[in-house]
């Protein structure tokens, strides 16, 4: 009943405090997901989603959808064995330029290697675009927005078999023009920042999520499925599905 967005899972370093509200402790990760055990929500991947709204398929009374942007290197380190080991998924959107090619060292912005993004794969996770190198895709002329959504479409496919069938917009930048030139790439759906708990079939190009942040404890999971947030984000998001246009 939600689209969950998440970054980083870990403690903040210090230099990044400026961008604490981006990470999520393993601890509280973990009992995020263990709240969701509880309250009976299954996860699903966005192409199961994407085929309910075209009335092609079923979800489950409670589901949840888990998404990663940037494709850092701790979603497979931390986030990943989580998930696992509480029966979830989850949907990793990468910046395909920047996969790493060097070995591991433990940085806090180490981004996930061909192996890694292989195994995850494998592991039943959907991996989706966040473009080749992470532009505002509004700023950028038709070409070069083609250029971003096809390059990093085209090195996905070679590397896991098949190319993504889902984007996430860089910095939740996007406009019908943006939207256009996402479905003349091939891509089947795309997600925004624009938050919101409840999606339609006329948002598969700009579907809302719920961001999750250092500071959202388990407790809190209730509000961020209810139709109290859906109501009042609704609201708040008058000026943001003006600006789509």
């Amino acid at each position: 009943m939600a689209i969950l967005m998440y970054h980083h899972i870990g403690s903040c370093p210090p230099e990044q405090a400026d961008h604490r509200g981006l990470w999520v402790s393993e601890e509280l990760f973990d009992e995020q997901l263990r709240w969701l055990l509880a309250h009976g929500y299954e996860s699903v991947s966005l192409a199961r989603l994407r085929r309910h709204l075209l009335k092609q398929a079923t979800l489950p009374k409670r589901w949840v959808v888990i998404t990663f942007d940037d494709g850092w290197r701790d979603n497979y380190t931390r986030a990943m064995p989580c998930l696992i080991r509480h029966g979830f998924t989850a949907t990793i959107f990468v910046v395909a330029g920047k996969i790493r090619t060097s070995p591991a060292f433990d940085r806090w912005d180490e981004y996930l290697s061909e192996e890694e993004l292989r195994a995850m794969h494998a592991a039943g996770f959907e991996i989706g675009s966040h473009t080749w190198s992470h532009p505002r895709l509004t700023k950028l002329a038709d070409d070069n927005v083609r250029d971003e959504l096809m390059r990093s479409r085209e090195h996905l496919g070679r590397l896991l078999g098949a190319p993504p069938a889902w984007l996430a917009y860089p910095y939740g930048a996007f406009s019908a023009r943006v939207e256009r030139l996402v479905r003349e790439a091939g891509y089947e759906g795309a997600v925004s920042t624009i938050r919101d708990n409840r999606v339609r079939a006329d948002q598969l190009y700009h579907l809302p999520r719920v961001m999750v942040m250092h500071d959202t404890p388990p407790e809190r999971f209730g509000y961020l499925f209810s139709y109290r947030y859906h109501l009042v984000h609704a609201w708040k998001n008058r000026r943001r599905w003006r600006e789509r246009s």
